[in-house]
C-alpha cells in the first residue's frame, strides 16, 4: 500500500474529496438547530439535578448534550463531528443570550437577511421551554430587578450607545488544543487527580470534579463516533469507503480519550474538542489557533515514517477547514445587524515566530495558505503572521494568494503586535506565540481568557451629545451628561472637553453593565472543558470565568473613529480657524441634516484622514489615543485583568451609523461609518501610498486588543508583474513603519455591483467585511452597499 492508503484507505492525490465536501457544505441550506437547547433544558428541568453545584451542573449538562446529540458521518468525510443535527446550522443557548431567539424563532425562516430553516414543530418545541428559562437566563440573573433588566434589554436591542457581546457568552479565545492532543482526556483527568490530592479546599475540589466529568464526557463523545463509524462500515458496500470508516472508527476510539499518536489523530482530537466546547458555551470566535505549529511534529514524524504524504496531510486539513464551515451563528435580527455575514470567526493563524524569536514558518504553513487560496470559504478565518525574517518564498505566496477570487488572509505585523502585548503584561515568550482571535485580537493561546470582543462602543454618539448638551439632535432624551451648550464654547478645547466628558460617561455605563455580565459568567456559567485546556486553571483550581487563566483581559472596540476625527478637524477648520461658520450655525445645519448643499460641500472638502495630510491624520491619532487611554482608565475587570482598546467593527459601523445624525465631516444622518481603523468611505482620494502614510502616523501599540485596516484594491490594476511587486512593497513599507494589521479585498469593483444586483451570478463570493470574511450574498443590503462604497485603490507605478 502507498502512504495514503495506510491512513485513509484510498488515494487522495487530486484533492477531489475535499472539493466534494466543500460543495456539499456550500450547497447546504442554512438552519437553526434546537437540539442543544432541548437537551440542555432537559437536564436542568430534571429535579434530580437540583442542589448540585453550578460547576457540576454545567459539566453534567454538557455531558448530557454530548451523550445524546445527533451523531452523523457524512459521505466522503475524513474528519468527523457535528456541531448540530443539521449539516450547516446555528446553536441556541437558552441560558445565555438565546431567550430572544426562542421568543422570535417563528420569524427566522422568513426574515430577509440570513433566514434560517427551522420547522414549525421545531419552533413549537423550542418555545415550549421559554417559561422555564424566563428566570434563569443571563439578563435575569445578572441584573437586579425588573427595571434594570428591562433597561438593559431595551438598550441592547436598540444598540445605540454600545452593545455587549459578552452578555451572550465569553468565547473569544484560543483553547489549549495542543494539551488535549498530547494528553487526551484521560491524561488531563490524571493531572486533575494529582492536583486534587494536594488540596482540601471545597471550591477547588468542586471545580476539579466538574473537569473530570467533562473530560469523561469528551472521551465518550469520541467513542460515539467510533461506534457510528463501525456501524456504517458494516453496511458499506464500497470497499474503499469501508476502509475509510474502519479507520475513522479506529481513530475515534483513541482520540480524544488518549493522546494522539499520528497527524490524523491529532486533527481529529482537535476537531471533537472544538465541537464539544461549542456545546459547553457559545462557541463563536473559539479559535483553533496556530495549527501549523502544534501539529507540525505529528506531520514531520508521519512523513518521515512513510505514514503520510504532503497531499494527504493537506486533505486532512482541508476536511477540517470545511468542517468549521458547518457552524453558523443563530442570531436575532438586532444582533445580525451588528454581526452580519453568518460567520463564526474561527481563526487559524499561520506563520510568525517561535517563543525564541526564530522564524516558525514550516511546510504546514504553506499547506494552510494553499487551502486558504483554494477553498475561499467563510471559515476558517485565516490570519498570516509576518516579521522581518519571514522567508521570501512564504511572503511571495501570501502576495500571490491576494490575487485569488474574493478575500485573502489578513496580515499581521509581529514586531508591533508583540510589543503591544508586552506593554499590557504578556511575557516575551507568550507574546511571540500569539494568535489573532476572531477578527483581529492578539492573545496567547492556551493561556488567555481575553474576552476580546466584550463590547462595541459607538464613538460618534459622544460627539453628537457633546454638541447638544448630552442629547441627540432633535431629542430631549438625556442619554449623556449635561454639558455646556455650544453657544458657550469659545475654543476647540471647549469642544474637546465636552467630548471627553461624554466618552467618560458612556464608557462608565458600559463598564458597569459589562461587569454585571462578567460576574454572571463567574457565578452561573463556568466552563470546565475550556478551563482544563488553559494554563493556570488546573494549577489554581479556579475556572477561567473566575480568573483562573494565566492572562485575563477584556477587549472593548471603538466604532466610528474616523467620523469623530474628521468631524473634529472640520470643526477646528470651519469654526475656529477659517471662521466661515459659528459653532451654533454648524449645529443648526447638522440638525437640518446638512440640507444646504453649499455648506455640506464645503465641510466635505475639509482635509480628511487617509490622504497623507499631517493635520488631518493628527486628529485621527488624537481620537485613537484618547480612546485607548479612556479604556485603560476603566481599571481591572472582575477576573483581575486589564481592559484593552481595540478598533474593529464587525458590521456595527453600519448599524451605529444608521442611528447617528449628521456629523461635521459632511456625513448625513443614517449614513454608515467606515469599517474599523480606516478612512471614511471615499474620503481617501490620493491613492494607496498616501493612505499607508496616514495609517503609519497612528501609534498602534496603544491598541493591544487589535485593529483592522481594510483596503479595497482594484484587482485589474494590480494584476501584472509590476502590480504584484508594488503590492508586496506597499505592505512591507507599512509593516516596517510599525503598521499593525491589514487585509484586502482584491476585486474588480464591477463584480461587487453585479453580485448585489444579480446574486445568483456570484453565489459564494467571499469578501473581507471587517476583521473577518463573509459571503457577499449573506450581508444585508446596507452592508453590501457599504462594501461597494469603500475607496478602491489602484496600483501606483
Amino acid at each position: 500500500m502507498n502512504a495514503i492508503t495506510n491512513v485513509v484507505g484510498q488515494s487522495l492525490e487530486d484533492g477531489a474529496r475535499v472539493a466534494r465536501l466543500k460543495k456539499a457544505v456550500d450547497e447546504a441550506t442554512y438552519g437553526g438547530c434546537i437540539e442543544r437547547a432541548v437537551l440542555w433544558s432537559e437536564y436542568y428541568m430534571d429535579e434530580a439535578n437540583d442542589g448540585k453545584s453550578t460547576a457540576v451542573q454545567i459539566a453534567e449538562a454538557t455531558r448530557h448534550v454530548l451523550a445524546n446529540k445527533t451523531v452523523k458521518i457524512y459521505p466522503d468525510e475524513l474528519i468527523v463531528g457535528n456541531f448540530t443535527a443539521k449539516r450547516v446550522a446555528g446553536i441556541c443557548y437558552p441560558e445565555l443570550g438565546g431567550l430572544g431567539i426562542m421568543i422570535g424563532v417563528d420569524k427566522l425562516p422568513t426574515r430577509k437577511v440570513n433566514p434560517l430553516e427551522i420547522s414549525e414543530d421545531e419552533q413549537a418545541k423550542l418555545q415550549s421551554y421559554i417559561p422555564f428559562w424566563m428566570d434563569k437566563n443571563m439578563v435575569y440573573l445578572a441584573f437586579d430587578g425588573q427595571e434594570e433588566q428591562m433597561r438593559f434589554v431595551k438598550e441592547q436591542i436598540e444598540a445605540l450607545q454600545y452593545q455587549l457581546y459578552e452578555a451572550g457568552g465569553i468565547a473569544h479565545l484560543a483553547p489549549g488544543y495542543e494539551k488535549v492532543i498530547k494528553l487526551g482526556a484521560e491524561g488531563i483527568i490524571a493531572e486533575v487527580e494529582a492536583f486534587e490530592a494536594q488540596t482540601n479546599d471545597p471550591s477547588k475540589l468542586d471545580f476539579y470534579q466538574s473537569v473530570k466529568i467533562s473530560m469523561n464526557a469528551l472521551a465518550e463523545f469520541g467513542d460515539r463516533y467510533a461506534t457510528e463509524a463501525r456501524r456504517l462500515a458494516e453496511a458499506e458496500a464500497d470497499p474503499q469507503r469501508k476502509l475509510d470508516l474502519e479507520r475513522i472508527a479506529e481513530v475515534c476510539a483513541r482520540v480524544p480519550r488518549y493522546g494522539a499518536t499520528s497527524f490524523y489523530e491529532a486533527v481529529q482530537s482537535m476537531t471533537l474538542t472544538h465541537i464539544a466546547i461549542f456545546q459547553e458555551t457559545i462557541g463563536e470566535t473559539t479559535c483553533p489557533g496556530r495549527v501549523d505549529q502544534f501539529l507540525n511534529s505529528y506531520y514531520e514524524e508521519d512523513l518521515a515514517a512513510g505514514r503520510i504524504s504532503r497531499q494527504e496531510a493537506k486533505d486532512i486539513l482541508g476536511a477540517f477547514c470545511v468542517k468549521l464551515c458547518e457552524t453558523i451563528p443563530m442570531y436575532s435580527d438586532e444582533l445580525t445587524s451588528m454581526l452580519g455575514g453568518l460567520t463564526s470567526w474561527e481563526v487559524v493563524t499561520i506563520g510568525g515566530q517561535d517563543s525564541e524569536g526564530n522564524d516558525a514558518t514550516n511546510e504546514l504553513s504553506f499547506i494552510l495558505l494553499e487551502l486558504a487560496d483554494e477553498l475561499r470559504m467563510r471559515q476558517p478565518n485565516f490570519h498570516v503572521r509576518l516579521h522581518e525574517n519571514t522567508p521570501k518564498a512564504f511572503y511571495d505566496e501570501v502576495i500571490r494568494v491576494n490575487f485569488g477570487p474574493g478575500s485573502a488572509p489578513a496580515m499581521y505585523n509581529d514586531e508591533t503586535i508583540i510589543e503591544s502585548m508586552m506593554n499590557v503584561g504578556y511575557s516575551l515568550e507568550d507574546a511571540r506565540d500569539y494568535v489573532a482571535i476572531g477578527c483581529v485580537e492578539p492573545t496567547a493561546p492556551g493561556k488567555t481568557l481575553g474576552s476580546t470582543d466584550a463590547g462595541m462602543y459607538n464613538m460618534a454618539l459622544a460627539l453628537e451629545m457633546a454638541l447638544n448638551e448630552g442629547c441627540q439632535f432633535g431629542s430631549d432624551r438625556q442619554i449623556g451628561v449635561k454639558t455646556p451648550p455650544v453657544s458657550s464654547m469659545k475654543s476647540m478645547d471647549d469642544v474637546l472637553d465636552a467630548y471627553k466628558v461624554q466618552v467618560k460617561h458612556q464608557l462608565g455605563k458600559l463598564h458597569a453593565d459589562l461587569q454585571k455580565c462578567e460576574q454572571f459568567h463567574a457565578k452561573y456559567h463556568p466552563t470546565p472543558i475550556t478551563s482544563a485546556t488553559l494554563e493556570g486553571c488546573l494549577e489554581q483550581g479556579v475556572c477561567s470565568t473566575q480568573g483562573g487563566a494565566k492572562y485575563n483581559f477584556s477587549g472593548i472596540q471603538g466604532t466610528g473613529m474616523a467620523v469623530v476625527a474628521d468631524s473634529l478637524g472640520a470643526i477646528e477648520s470651519a469654526v475656529f480657524e477659517d471662521k466661515w461658520l459659528t459653532l451654533e450655525e454648524l449645529v443648526a445645519h447638522l440638525k437640518d441634516n446638512l440640507s444646504d448643499e453649499v455648506v455640506r460641500t464645503r465641510l466635505k472638502g475639509i482635509d480628511k484622514f487617509g490622504n497623507d495630510i499631517p493635520k488631518a491624520d493628527a486628529w485621527m491619532k488624537w481620537v485613537g489615543d484618547h480612546y485607548s487611554d479612556s479604556i485603560h482608565a476603566l481599571g481591572k475587570n472582575t477576573r483581575g485583568g486589564q481592559y484593552l482598546a481595540g478598533v474593529y467593527s464587525n458590521t456595527s459601523h453600519t448599524h451605529f451609523g444608521g442611528l447617528i445624525n449628521a456629523t461635521p465631516n459632511g456625513r448625513r444622518a443614517g449614513e454608515t461609518f467606515a469599517s474599523g481603523f480606516a478612512p471614511e468611505n471615499g474620503a481617501d482620494k490620493r491613492g494607496s501610498t498616501a493612505l499607508i502614510n496616514s495609517m503609519n502616523r497612528i501609534d498602534f501599540k496603544k491598541f493591544a486588543n487589535g485593529i483592522n485596516f481594510n483596503i479595497k484594491l482594484d484587482a485589474s490594476s494590480y494584476d501584472c508583474d509590476d502590480g504584484k511587486s508594488a503590492l508586496g512593497s506597499m505592505y512591507k513599507v507599512y509593516f516596517k513603519r510599525h503598521g499593525m494589521q491589514v487585509q484586502a479585498n482584491m476585486l474588480d469593483p464591477k463584480i461587487l455591483i453585479e453580485a448585489r444586483d444579480n446574486p445568483e451570478l456570484h453565489p459564494n463570493l467571499l469578501i473581507r467585511v471587517s476583521g473577518y470574511s463573509a459571503y457577499f450574498n449573506d450581508l444585508s443590503p446596507e452592508m453590501q452597499d457599504e462594501v461597494i462604497s469603500r475607496s478602491s485603490n489602484g496600483a501606483e507605478q
